[in-house]
Parts: C-alpha cells; structure tokens; sequence
C-alpha cells in the first residue's frame, strides 16, 4: 500500500492498520488490556444477516395512505391550488427541518426512521386528528348549542389533546420499534421534531388552501402567521413528548418513573400546544400580540437555547464513550477527533472524496457508526449494560470496519491512479 493510503486525517498521522480488526481478516486479534472501571466490550465481529425492514415497509405504507387520503378527501380545491399551496408550505417545513438536521449533526438518525416519522405527522396523525377533532367539536356545539363557541372550546382544548396524542403515539411506536438505536434524549426530540414537521406540513396546506380562497389578503396573513411566527409550534410541542419518551427508553430504571415522565411531557406538550391556540380565542389582535411577545417569544427562546446547548454537548459525550475502544485499539485518537470535531469532520471528507461517492458514503456511515458506538458507552456507562444494546454495538463495530476498509481501499486505489497519471505525464 502506497504512503498516501496509509496517512490520513491530517499530517503525519500513521493509520496503524495492525491494530485494528478488520472484516474478513484471519489474523487473531490482539488488543490492549481495557481499564477494568471503564472497559469497552471486546468481542469477535459478527456474521452479517440480512433482514428485510418490514416495520419500515409497513409504517412508509400507512403513512403515505393516510397523506394520500387527507389529499383527495380533505383537501377542497383543485390540483394547481393544492400543488401552489403545497410549494408555499415548503417554506416553513425547510426551516423547522433544517434546524432538526442541525441539532442532529453529531449522530444522525437513519434516514428511513425519519422519513417514517415525517409520514406517520404528516399521514396517520393528520387523518387521525382531523376525524376525532371534527366528531367532538360536532358533538360540542350540539350540546351548547353554539357552533362558533364550541369551535373556540375544541381549539383549545380539544386539539392540543387530540393532537400531541397522535404525534406523541407516531414517536412512542419508532421508540419501541428500534428502542436499541435511541441512545440520547435529542434522538427523541429529533424524531419528535420531524413527526410534528409533517403534521405542521400538511396542516399548513389545508390551511393556505382554505384563507387563499378568500384572497390574497388572507393568504398572506395565515402564512405569516403560521409560516413565519409560528412554524416551531408543533415541533417544540411533540419534541417535549420525545425527549420523555427517550428519558423513559434509556434511563428510567422503574415504570413507575417511566410513567411519570411520559405523562409529564405530554402534559407539557398539550399545554404548550393549548396556550398558542387559545392566543386568538377573544378575537382581540391586542391580546394575540401580547400573549405572543410575552408568552411564546420566551418559550420558544428557552427551548431553541436547551436544544442547542444539548447538542453541543453530544459531541463530548461521544468522545467520551469512544476513549476505551481508543485503549482496546478498536479505533484511533484521530478517528475519535475527525468524528467530535466539526472542522475535522470537514477535512475527512475532504480528503476522502478523491475515492469517489462510494468513498464518501463509506466515511460518512463509519463517522456516524463511530458516533452512535461513543454515545452507547457513554449511555452504559451511566446506566449500566444493556444485552441488546450491546449486541447493536457488535454489529456497528462490524460495519464500522467494512466501511473503514472500504474508504481506505477506495482512496487509495485513487492515490495510485493519479500517481501512474503523474508519472506518465512527466514521461510525455
């Protein structure tokens, strides 16, 4: 193997092959003796199996049923409106994702679980919502006999109730579903986030769609409204029912914590939905404002703020956890830095692209691979050990030195082409 191939991630750093296990090698492996207090796993890699995803063929079904069915039945107006609104409703879905994939840099979640949670909001808790809100508020102003009241009273207590619980049952079921790859509390804001992201995103359809009927006027304030005031507003609700639901998966050592936990993140989340529906329940503008300047400006400020000071901090937390697979040899100080470190991570991928796409899907898979093996440690570490998730972590591990393998060889196949292509270019 050419010098290039073996120095990487920087100058002078020599990528002590040796010393790491490599898939389909059949060298024994001989690693450093771990720090008894804090020693990662040491195992022999295992045999892949493949699986064919039914939970996630099955939930990408429902959820496209359901946003199918919310388009053709729900939606009063014909397919170029429909399609306008659907472009206008984008600008917002852009901003809430964005800073979902923002927070969630370090450790991305997969993308077949996000595109599920983006569905089931958008699909399953939709459809939901709108057939149980629309039965009760029926069922309301029946009894009170007044139609414009009882849709102030669903407003805001019925939705936000209604609502959470739908999006909140869309995180519980990924939660339970792949509990084993939950290993902080931003995986269940994240999934929270996203869940709410395609409920907000089909709800603000319906809703462009039924003010741009009566003009241009109207569009224009229910996008401000709900585009640029407010996009967060489900998002910040449902993640408060994620992050209880990833504290009761990971660190809840009782059900009876568990419980409590769960019942007071979906409380926070109704509450915080209620109180924005109820801004406009006296139809006074003055009251809107007010409620909305001292009210949701701040709430909405604290929760951006934990959000980001808890994201910074994942990439402590997976250095950490990667230090003893750094003792046992399993990895290097400088894969720990080019995972934990933003400018380092840039420079990887920089230097890997000279193998091509397939190189750079290899790196980028092994740096979250290498993320979700520090966050695990770091998890058991404070909790204790986990059967299954240990049994998770041999398979990362596995996948980690295949796809390690992989970038390595594809880079330096690239290094000898264009070394060949120098030399015959002097000879010329």
């Amino acid at each position: 193997m050419t010098e290039a191939a073996v120095k990487w991630g920087g100058p002078g750093e020599d990528y002590r092959l040796s010393r790491i296990n490599r898939t389909g090698s059949r060298a024994e492996i001989h690693v450093d003796a771990p720090s008894p207090d804090n020693a990662a796993p040491i195992w022999q890699t295992p045999k892949a199996v493949r699986v064919v995803p039914w939970f996630e063929i099955v939930m990408v079904v429902i959820g496209v049923a359901g946003i199918v069915y919310f388009m053709v039945y729900a939606m009063d107006a014909d397919g170029l409106t429909t399609a306008v609104m659907t472009l206008i409703a984008v600008v917002p879905l852009l901003i809430v994702m964005s800073a979902m994939v923002f927070i969630d840099r370090w450790e991305p979640e997969p993308l077949k679980m996000k595109i599920i949670a983006f569905l089931w909001g958008g699909g399953v808790a939709t459809v939901s919502s709108m057939i149980i809100n629309t039965a009760l508020m029926t069922n309301t102003a029946l009894v009170i006999g007044d139609a414009q009241k009882a849709q102030a009273i669903a407003a805001v207590f019925v939705a936000p109730v209604v609502e959470e619980t739908f999006k909140g049952l869309g995180v519980l079921v990924i939660i339970l579903a792949r509990r084993t790859s939950i290993n902080s509390l931003l995986d269940g804001i994240v999934y929270g986030g996203i869940v709410a992201a395609g409920f907000m995103f089909v709800e603000d359809i319906q809703y462009f769609v039924r003010y741009g009927s009566s003009g241009t006027g109207s569009l224009v304030a229910i996008f401000v409204m709900r585009g640029l005031l407010s996009p967060f507003l489900h998002s910040m609700a449902t993640s408060l029912t994620g992050v209880a639901m990833a504290w009761g998966a990971i660190r809840a050592k009782h059900a009876w914590s568990r419980i409590l936990v769960f019942l007071a993140g979906w409380g926070a989340a109704m509450l915080v939905h209620g109180l924005w529906n109820s801004m406009g329940s006296d139809g006074m503008l003055s009251t809107l404002l007010k409620m909305y300047l001292f009210i949701q400006v701040p709430l909405f400020g604290t929760w951006l703020t934990v959000l980001i000071r808890t994201s910074n901090s994942e990439a402590e937390t997976i250095k950490r956890g990667l230090v003893p697979y750094v003792r046992t040899g399993w990895i290097l100080p400088a894969e720990v830095s080019m995972v934990t470190d933003r400018g380092k991570r840039k420079a990887a991928r920089k230097w890997v692209a000279r193998g091509g796409a397939p190189a750079r899907k290899a790196m980028r898979r092994f740096m979250n691979e290498l993320a979700s093996l520090g966050l695990d440690q770091s998890l058991m570490t404070r909790v204790g050990p986990d059967p299954a998730r240990i049994e998770e972590d041999r398979r990362l591990l596995a996948q980690a030195a295949e796809h390690r393998a992989e970038f390595l060889r594809l880079t330096a196949i690239a290094s000898d082409q264009t070394a060949v292509a120098g030399a015959v270019g002097r000879a010329q």
